[in-house]
């Protein structure tokens, strides 16, 4: 119990930063068991990190489902994954998502996240 406590007054959740992408897109990839292919649009758009101890051990996205819809996902770090964490993460997501993305216009998210993608895969980093 006092490990969870512990664990619990060190986690953070903010805003993704372009320094969090090569530490989300590891996470993307071990998860999704592909550590060499290129990313694709199903890699979303990073919105908020889960921090324990200042180390990312989680992301949330968001993804077109449709013109007029969209799903916040997250992935976590099998480590760390737990419900607080997912539930935290898609809360947080929700308020940023809204509030930048009001106009609701899922068609400039699909492109967003196409421009994103082909940086990461075009990047050096």
């Amino acid at each position: 119990m006092e490990t969870i406590i512990k664990q619990q007054q060190n986690l953070n959740f903010r805003a993704v930063t372009i320094f969090d992408m090569n530490t989300i897109v590891k996470l993307y990839q071990k998860q999704k068991e592909t550590l060499d292919s290129a990313l694709t649009n199903h890699f979303g758009l990073p919105l908020y990190v889960a921090e324990l101890d200042s180390k990312i051990v989680g992301y949330s996205y968001a993804i077109p489902t449709n013109a007029d819809n969209y799903n916040l996902n997250t992935h976590i770090d099998i480590n760390f994954s737990n419900d607080q964490i997912d539930e935290s993460l898609k809360r947080e997501s929700e308020l940023l998502f809204k509030n930048e993305w009001q106009n609701g216009s899922n068609k400039n998210l699909s492109v967003s996240i196409t421009h994103l993608v082909n940086w990461l895969n075009n990047s050096n980093s």
